[in-house]
């Protein structure tokens, strides 16, 4: 009976409780993105410690809320902190709706959460601004705004990041491919060129990102195998409402488009290649797959087509899953025609040749990102991507050399043709975990597995002579590759992970700082080999050929005959097993990394971070070529092996609201990479690349200062300075050789870098016309001005530099990016129009040596329109207008007169798009 008694009396005490109490409901959306849903957002009651975060739609909720009057505190990383206050009554449940938008003012009011929405102009801007190092970022918004198709494109509207012409490397302050790193989503990438330390960006369609950020300065948490920026892809997850989007879109080309053009016979348009070997094993029979000769064909519209698939299903109030899909294929067809000259000193001339080069490029993308969030302090994602890419390029060239048609009586053109075809096949699988505990400790963890398949499969090079006064053409074979087939296949598989764990020194939502210590490591394989087949003529001046129809020439008959002989690489012994062994080299490289960093404030305006990095990093590369190089055996291999204690300081000092001032100083590394190790001779066209195994690392010194101000929450004006030294810096260079325009690698000495950036980045015009119409007119600019001095160590070298100095290869003195972009608002309809403007000075493409000049890449200005017009929320428009100055990309030797030894010119692309939301 007591029992009862105390149970009806604890009823009637939650009941009379129960009856003084109501709730509180809300959507949060973001007006920096379309008004959707927003995720993640704090949302607190003051003055008490009951808060939640809004779900995947926007939406939160407070149960059992005693009836009062409180304030509720709306905040967002990068957002306004809003503050509202409501009334709750009894039995009712009171709704509050917020819009969250972008302000520079209350930024440190401003509460990080573990996700964020970073696709917004003003959302990125404001999240450099509350960064303690000094980065810089592009998000989706601003590449659909400047048109940008790729991530390598996205990298180019960045201060102080250029592009060599007809390359996938970029250069940031005059610093290439070799000193940068490329992560995605913090994990690194592996390479899909085996002459590149970097993957290709131009494989990850905007369709996967949400935003590309560029650090150039470093900490202690990430990668020191850098010293010009590291490039980080941070890949779209679903978010807000679910949506299905669908594109595509043509192209055509002032020079290209319904052109005569000429393609590789073995892929499809797809760009798929299915035999990526060669299963050659008998020199006496003449079993290759493909044509000698291109296919004639027509060039027709580019194509692309995509698609964007989201959606979230929730378990609870908590936990939830969500889907984001994307898919994509595109395809363009590209044809130059241009000169290409050999010029050495005093303006003699070697080679001299008209050239022609047609390009189709086919590439699918598909990426799958799974979320799945435990509740508000757990989730786990996990990454899938597969990019598959073919570029074709079929290089024509015809003119004279000093031993062919430069006499008055000789009437000879010499006439080389190489096809090459290159297929990328990439997966990157990734899960990433973020974690909170309590109020004060997070720890994160991140693991990767990657694999790439980079071929080559049959290239095929030719070489002839073509006699006007007969008016035939001859087979011509001075050296053993002249007539030549090549497969070369190369796979890399990559694991890497992270682990971090992270202490606020005081509540996570207020502190004073972080301490965060943590483990990087990674491993690399990567087994490369390539064999030539070489065709060699008993009398090839005797040999007609048909230009039109090489497989007359190149068959099985012939080779029966006698009129040619088939050898590989490493002889003619068709009973020799080593005969068609192919050239191959193999590479191995293993880091661990442990590293503590401290961010601390010392106050509202001062923080610092300094951290301390030891880094231990074990590379072997092992070789079987055909030919000893620089001293160096046929067979052989190289250990390279260091360990390294790598500190680095970043201070930010807020002058007030709307300045901040910076500065940074850390050392890092450069390792070379396996190709520029391994002894392994690539031919081109009219050129040839080897490895050198003399290389070692280089240290590198990195320092800078920066001014910000950012006078509202879309404008930001920056001056920095900044200087580098890199000991035993890594250079291509040009060597005396006995082939023309023969290329390797060497630490070439000490290189100085040191120069001045600015960016602004202004509203020009912002009008609310009435309620539902508004227009905008911005204007951006960052430019760079540096100098770079690369001073050579003569004493420990095998080359002979020419000259005491050089500028540095890829490094533009002065490069600068504008655009000016308009847009009118009405409602749910939405037009953009952009003018986008890029110019990069003179800039050197190899450095010389034995007497011969560098050769320098010409200054170019590039110039695109963007318009898109949005009729409703379903439907949208765009059009494209890109290279509308069509400037000629030139390089010349350095020496009296800068005569030009390659021209040629891209002609203007016009796209036009329709986009589908569902």
């Amino acid at each position: 009976m007591k029992k009862l008694l105390v149970l009806f009396t604890i009823f009637i005490s939650a009941s009379a409780y129960a009856q003084n109490m109501g709730s509180i409901k809300g959507m949060l959306t973001d007006k920096e993105y379309n008004n959707e849903p927003l995720a993640f957002a704090n949302v607190l009651i003051k003055g008490t410690t009951k808060g939640t975060t809004s779900d995947f739609d926007g939406l939160y909720y407070f149960d059992n809320i005693e009836s009062g009057t409180y304030t509720l505190i709306f905040s967002f990383v990068g957002y306004e902190t809003q503050e509202v206050t409501v009334t709750v009554t009894t039995g009712k449940t009171e709704e509050v709706n917020i819009v969250m938008s972008a302000s520079a003012a209350t930024l440190d009011e401003v509460i990080v959460t573990t996700t964020t929405k970073r696709e917004s102009e003003t959302a990125l801007l404001l999240e450099q601004k509350k960064a303690v190092t000094i980065k810089q970022a592009i998000g989706a918004q601003e590449l659909s705004k400047k048109a940008v198709s790729d991530a390598g494109a996205a990298t180019l509207k960045v201060t102080g990041v250029n592009k060599k012409e007809g390359s996938s490397k970029i250069y940031v302050r005059g610093l290439g491919d070799r000193y940068n790193n490329t992560t995605l989503n913090g994990l690194p990438l592996p390479s899909n060129d085996p002459r590149n330390k970097n993957i290709d960006l131009s494989l990850f369609s905007t369709g996967v990102i949400e935003n590309v950020g560029i650090a150039k300065s470093f900490s202690s948490t990430s990668s020191s195998d850098v010293a010009g920026a590291s490039v980080d892809i941070v890949s779209k997850e679903m978010s807000g409402k679910s949506f299905f989007k669908f594109e595509v879109s043509s192209a055509v080309n002032s020079q290209t488009t319904f052109e005569d053009f000429k393609q590789m016979d073995g892929s499809n348009w797809l760009g798929i290649v299915k035999n990526t070997k060669t299963g050659i094993n008998d020199l006496t029979v003449y079993n290759f797959q493909n044509s000698f000769s291109p296919n004639q064909t027509t060039a027709s519209p580019n194509f692309g087509l995509s698609f964007n698939y989201g959606n979230t299903v929730k378990f609870s109030n908590e936990s939830s899953l969500g889907v984001f899909l994307v898919g994509s294929f595109s395809n363009a067809y590209a044809y130059q025609e241009g000169r290409s000259a050999n010029i050495v000193n005093l303006g003699n001339v070697g080679s001299e040749f008209d050239t022609k080069t047609y390009n189709y490029n086919a590439s699918t993308m598909l990426m799958g990102n799974v979320v799945y969030k435990i509740n508000n302090n757990h989730k786990i994602s996990y990454n899938h991507l597969f990019v598959h890419s073919n570029t074709q390029e079929i290089e024509d060239f015809v003119g004279t050399t000093p031993d062919i048609g430069r006499e008055d009586d000789d009437n000879r053109l010499l006439n080389l043709m190489l096809q090459t075809e290159v297929q990328n096949r990439l997966f990157v699988n990734q899960i990433l975990s973020t974690n909170k505990f309590g109020e004060s400790v997070d720890v994160n963890a991140a693991l990767s597995y990657n694999a790439i398949y980079n071929d080559e499969p049959d290239r095929r090079k030719n070489t002839f002579i073509i006699d006007n006064d007969s008016n035939r053409t001859f087979i011509s074979q001075n050296a053993v590759r002249d007539n030549s087939r090549f497969y070369g296949n190369l796979f890399e598989d990559d694991i890497a992970g992270n682990l971090e764990a992270i202490k606020y020194l005081g509540e996570r939502l207020e502190n004073k700082g972080k301490v965060t210590i943590g483990y990087n490591g990674r491993l690399t394989n990567r087994k490369f080999d390539g064999i030539y087949y070489d065709h060699n003529f008993a009398n090839p001046t005797g040999t007609i050929v048909d230009i039109n129809n090489l497989d007359a020439t190149f068959n099985q008959g012939n080779l029966d005959n006698g009129i040619f002989g088939v050898e590989t690489s490493r002889g003619r012994n068709n009973n020799d097993d080593e005969t068609f062994l192919p050239q191959l080299y193999n590479g191995n490289k293993t880091t661990h990394a442990a590293f503590a960093d401290l961010v601390y404030k010392f106050n509202d305006k001062f923080t610092t971070n300094i951290g301390l990095r030891a880094e231990s990093v074990q590379m072997n590369v092992d070789w079987d070529v055909n030919i000893s190089v620089a001293g160096y055996p046929s067979i052989g291999d190289i250990d390279l092996n260091k360990n390294y204690v790598l500190p680095a300081l970043n201070l930010k000092y807020e002058l007030n609201d709307k300045i901040n001032l910076r500065a940074s100083g850390s050392i890092s590394y450069t390792y070379p990479q396996f190709k520029e190790i391994a002894p392994f001779t690539y031919e081109g066209i009219n050129y040839q690349e080897t490895g050198n195994p003399a290389l070692i690392p280089s240290d590198n010194y990195n320092a800078e200062i920066k001014f910000e101000l950012f006078p509202k929450k879309s404008e930001l004006i920056a001056v920095g300075l900044f200087g580098k030294l890199i000991e035993n810096s890594i250079n291509r260079l040009e060597r005396t050789s006995a082939i023309e325009r023969d290329f390797t690698f060497d630490n070439s000495g000490n290189a100085t870098i040191y120069g001045a950036e600015i960016e602004a980045k202004v509203d020009v015009l912002s009008k609310e016309i009435d309620a539902d119409k508004s227009q905008a007119l911005t204007f951006g600019t960052n430019a760079t001005v540096m100098k770079t001095i690369l001073s050579f160590d003569k004493s420990n070298t095998l080359f002979n530099y020419t000259g005491d100095s050089s500028q540095l290869e890829g490094a533009s003195p002065f490069t600068v990016n504008a655009d000016v972009s308009y847009r009118f608002t009405n409602n749910d309809k939405e037009t953009i129009s952009t003018l986008v403007f890029n110019y990069q000075s003179d800039k050197v493409f190899s450095i010389g040596t034995n007497f011969q000049e560098n050769i320098i890449e010409k200054a170019v200005p590039i110039l695109d329109f963007v318009f898109k017009h949005q009729f409703n929320q379903q439907i949208s428009f765009k059009f494209n207008a890109k290279n509308l100055l069509n400037p000629s990309f030139d390089r010349y030797r350095d020496v009296a007169g800068k005569p030009i030894m390659n021209t040629y010119k891209n002609g203007v692309t016009v796209t036009t798009g329709l986009v589908l939301n569902f």
